[in-house]
């Protein structure tokens, strides 16, 4: 009776470093440039920069709101053009990058105030492909959370 083996960590990291090397990136550079986009990203919801999400989201990205909506593209660049949100804060905080080869996910939490004085806690999950010889936004999740900060 043959038992198939786990890979160890080296050679799935391996594999992935091989993989991001298609991309012209190490795993390294690869996480430190998901980082600057999540944060480009953020800066962008901030300012409601509706040029950033035209720029950096694939033509067939699926983002989901909080309260469960679907958009693609232009539903959503067309909601950020709207300018709803008036944000006084938003930041992030526990960052987590994660390189899969050409694929990458980025899940955070982000404390926000609105300029009415409302406020929250969104986490969120964004995943980058790469297309197109950049990194791209192809599918967002955002959930607000419940006002005692518990899932």
């Amino acid at each position: 009776m043959s038992t198939a083996q786990q890979p160890s960590t080296s050679s799935v990291e391996q594999s992935v470093e091989q993989s991001v090397g298609q991309v012209d990136q190490t795993v390294e550079q690869a996480r430190a440039a998901i980082r600057a986009l999540n944060e480009e990203y953020i800066e962008a919801v901030r300012t409601a920069d509706a040029s950033w999400f035209r720029d950096h989201m694939a033509e067939d990205v699926v983002v989901v709101l909080g309260g469960g909506q679907r958009l693609g593209k232009d539903q959503f660049v067309a909601l950020v053009e709207a300018g709803g949100r008036r944000f006084r804060s938003l930041t992030v905080r526990d960052v987590t990058v994660r390189i899969y080869g050409t694929a990458a996910q980025v899940d955070a939490d982000a404390p926000w105030e609105q300029e009415d004085g409302k406020s929250g806690v969104s986490r969120y999950i964004d995943t980058y492909a790469w297309l197109g010889g950049r990194w791209q936004v192809v599918s967002a999740q955002i959930t607000l959370l419940p006002q005692d900060g518990r899932p």
